[in-house]
C-alpha cells in the first residue's frame, strides 16, 4: 500500500496541469503561514476548509481567523477550478487580501452566540448538520469477535427511512391532516341537522314504572 503523500507532493514529482501546481503551492503557502511562530506557533498546523472544521480547529483552538474576500466563496481550493480562478486566489493571498489575524475577545463572544458570524466571508456552504452514521443498527465488521467475517444469523441492513423529512413529505402530511379535519367538520355539521332525540333518564323510567304499578287493576271473577 503506497504511503500517504504530504500536501503539495506529487507521485511523479511534477503536476499534470499548471492549475494543479498553483493550487498545491497555494496550499503549502497557507499551511506554512498558519504554522509560523508569529501566527499560531503550532508546527504542522493545516488549514481547514469546511466551516465547522475551521471554527473548531482554527478559530477556537488556535485563536486565529482567516480574512477572506466578501465576493469569494469560502470553500476548499479544489472547488475553485480553472486556471483563472486559482490564479486570482493566489494573487489575493500574495497581496495580503487573504491573510490570518488573531481572534479578539469580541470575535469569540460573537461566535459563541452565532457561529456563522465567525465565518471568514459571507459566501460559504454553511454548517453541515450531523444526522448520525449511515450504518446505524447495521452489521459492522468486527475483527475481534468475527475475524473471518462470517455471515451472521440475522440480517441487519440499518435504518429503512430517510435521515430527514423532506419538504415535499412534510407538505403532503400537512395536507392529509388538513383534509381529515375538514372532513370531520363536515360530518359534525351534517350530524347537527338531525333532530335530537329526547333524552330519557333513569329517574323518568323509574317514575313511569311506579305509575304503572299504582294503577288499580280490575279483578275479574
Amino acid at each position: 500500500m503506497p504511503r500517504r503523500l504530504a500536501i503539495g507532493q506529487t507521485l511523479r514529482g511534477r503536476y499534470a496541469r499548471r492549475e494543479i501546481m498553483l493550487r498545491g503551492h497555494l496550499r503549502q503557502a497557507i499551511n506554512a503561514e498558519l504554522g509560523a511562530a508569529r501566527i499560531s506557533g503550532v508546527s504542522g498546523a493545516e488549514m481547514r476548509w469546511t466551516l465547522s472544521a475551521y471554527l473548531e480547529h482554527i478559530f477556537f483552538k488556535l485563536g486565529i481567523k482567516l480574512i477572506w474576500p466578501p465576493g469569494l466563496l469560502f470553500a476548499n481550493l479544489s472547488q475553485h477550478s480553472g486556471i483563472l480562478r486559482i490564479t486570482r486566489v493566489k494573487m489575493l493571498w500574495e497581496s495580503g487580501v487573504i491573510r490570518f489575524a488573531p481572534v479578539t475577545d469580541a470575535d469569540r463572544m460573537a461566535a459563541l452566540q452565532n457561529p456563522l458570524s465567525a465565518a471568514p466571508g459571507p459566501l460559504h456552504h454553511g454548517l453541515r448538520k450531523s444526522y448520525g452514521r449511515s450504518d446505524i443498527k447495521a452489521r459492522r465488521n468486527c475483527p475481534k469477535t468475527n475475524p473471518l467475517n462470517l455471515p451472521y444469523r440475522y440480517e441487519r441492513h440499518g435504518p429503512k427511512s430517510a435521515k430527514i423529512v423532506s419538504a415535499r413529505a412534510e407538505a403532503a402530511a400537512e395536507a392529509e391532516v388538513r383534509e381529515a379535519r375538514e372532513r370531520e367538520a363536515r360530518e359534525r355539521e351534517a350530524g347537527s341537522d338531525v333532530d335530537d332525540i329526547e333524552p330519557f333518564s333513569d329517574d323518568e323510567e323509574m317514575r313511569a314504572a311506579d305509575e304503572l304499578m299504582s294503577d288499580p287493576i280490575e279483578e275479574w271473577e
